[in-house]
């Protein structure tokens, strides 16, 4: 009776500290939420601190690019004046959105933008004045310097934004240690009740394995003799059987043994039969793959002889392009050091910012190149070539309608395959820009696309009616980079180029006909299925 109380009470207090741990874990959760929230309100209080300050920094951006501006007009400077309002225009959206949400008296703040919004307008001003060579009135606004003012507003709302921000941060931080006391009192109460229960579920625990020991070493005891009784018989009968055994085993190995012999011999007969087999098999598969092998051998040379020619070609026109702009910036550096007149040195100096922009676009054409061999299989998707013409035309919906030029496709034949499509797009763009650019002056440009299957290529043939090529003059030099066929308009010489690097990744070829007056007709031959080889 006194055994079954004592269990009834365990029970008990098992059941409370288990609604204590409920009650913890609520009031857990609870005090969790209070700390995120408080925890976010110091953040936000941070974060209006950062958005106070990068205005006034971007004020200063906006205040250093303009006089930038003003001393050598660049490009790069208006860039920065623009990027300057944008940064001031965000962050400013963000102070009103947060100060708003946290009830700050907007007053203030509408005031402070009022004020950078005028010296923003007044930089416009400036910068106006620049572009339109008004040094003068330009010097008369800088000189009453509106910036400072600015600057003494923006000191008066900083503090006041820290004040408030730092009251809030404040309020935060003491609900935040009242959440984490109250977790740290509930903790301190559930560990005087669970200690001791433990304590006494741990005796009472003790004492019941105690006795279960004693009863289980009990039962091993009795069990340890029974299992010795049948041992001992099962060792007797065993012996017996294993006597039996060893002589049927005899009288079996002998048979077996014979009739092992007679099988070995079948075996072996088999095995050097089928030995003949497969060495002929091996022999007449080894002069296919011989004869493959050769084949493909032959291939890759001849590739890699067309690979090294266009190579060493690609270098001498880089490094003859390269030397021309450099040659005419050391030589300008050079009649620099002896001139003294300002015009004269002006001169010279944008004389040198053009070899400059010449010598990066040469850069940039190199990288463009050089980036179409970094062709990875992975980049490989199936297109429509109808979707990648579609989308070529609407980027040249401008240079289609001023031409009046009329665009016609047919690609029942072959619809699609697995390609790059940003090759594609690209070799479609080149091909037809072109047919655009070099149309005749007596009649609108008609340009026509035909695709059908042949074999493992897709055959693409793109047509135009312009001025043509002769291509007896320039049919060494028809894909050359830097080469160009008519002078009467702007060009760099590289877009064949380009064309031919890209088909060649692609595992492709390109050949062209043309006549001088009739147009031309490029025809285009890209697997539809490339491998990784045909793209490393």
């Amino acid at each position: 009776m006194r055994s079954s109380f004592k269990g009834y009470v365990l029970y008990a207090i098992v059941i409370i500290i288990a609604l204590l741990i409920v009650v913890d874990t609520y009031l857990i959760y609870l005090n969790n939420r209070v700390i995120t929230f408080n925890k976010g309100q110091q953040d936000r209080a941070e974060m209006v601190k950062v958005n106070t300050s990068d205005i006034m920094r971007s004020l200063h951006l906006l205040d250093l690019a303009v006089r930038s501006y003003a001393f050598v007009k660049n490009q790069h400077y208006k860039n920065a004046i623009d990027i300057a309002i944008k940064d001031k225009n965000a962050s400013l959206q963000q102070l009103e959105s947060s100060l708003r949400s946290q009830n700050y008296s907007m007053r203030k703040l509408y005031q402070f933008k009022d004020s950078v919004e005028r010296y923003v307008a007044l930089t416009n001003v400036m910068t106006d004045l620049i572009d339109n060579n008004n040094h003068s009135a330009f010097v008369k606004l800088l000189e009453i310097d509106h910036g400072y003012k600015v600057w003494l507003q923006y000191q008066e709302f900083s503090k006041d934004i820290y004040r408030f921000e730092d009251q809030i941060s404040q309020e935060a931080q003491l609900r935040y240690d009242d959440a984490l006391n109250n977790t740290y009192l509930l903790q301190m109460i559930l560990f005087a009740i669970a200690v001791p229960t433990l304590g006494y579920t741990a005796y009472y625990t003790n004492r019941t394995v105690s006795i279960s020991e004693r009863l289980r070493k009990s039962e091993e005891e009795k069990a340890a003799i029974l299992a010795e009784q049948n041992r001992l018989l099962e060792k007797t009968v065993h012996e017996r059987t294993r006597e039996i055994l060893a002589q049927n085993e005899e009288i079996t190995a002998q048979n077996e043994e014979i009739s092992l012999h007679n099988e070995r011999l079948t075996e072996a007969k088999r095995i050097i039969e089928k030995q003949n087999e497969f060495i002929q098999e091996q022999n007449d598969e080894l002069a296919i793959e011989v004869e493959r092998q050769t084949q493909k051998l032959k291939q890759a040379n001849a590739e890699l002889t067309e690979h090294n020619n266009r190579l060493e070609q690609f270098a001498f026109v880089i490094s003859h392009n390269l030397r021309a702009p450099m040659s005419r910036i050391i030589g300008l550096s050079s009649i620099l050091d002896f001139t003294k007149e300002a015009n004269e040195v002006s001169e010279i100096v944008k004389l040198m910012m053009r070899s400059t922009q010449e010598l990066d676009q040469i850069i940039k054409d190199l990288t463009e190149i050089l980036a179409v061999q970094k062709v990875n299989s992975e980049l490989m998707k199936q297109i429509q070539l109808d979707s990648v013409l579609n989308k070529v035309i609407d980027t040249l919906h401008d240079d289609i309608k001023e031409a009046n030029a009329r665009i016609s496709a047919d690609f029942s034949e072959a619809e699609g395959l697995k390609t790059i499509p940003s090759y594609m797009e690209s070799i479609f763009y080149n091909l037809i820009s072109n047919a655009i650019k070099y149309r005749h002056p007596e009649r609108h440009p008609v340009i026509s696309l035909q695709s059908q299957r042949t074999g493992e290529y897709v055959q693409i043939d793109i047509a135009d009616n312009g001025l043509g090529i002769d291509t007896e003059t320039h049919k060494d030099n028809l894909f050359s980079l830097y080469k160009r066929f008519h002078s009467h308009v702007d060009g760099r010489g590289l877009g064949l180029y380009l064309v031919k690097t890209q088909v060649a990744a692609l595992g492709g070829k390109i050949d062209l006909k043309s006549k001088q007056g009739d147009g031309t007709v490029f025809s285009l031959w890209i697997k539809s299925e490339p491998t990784i080889n045909a793209l490393a």
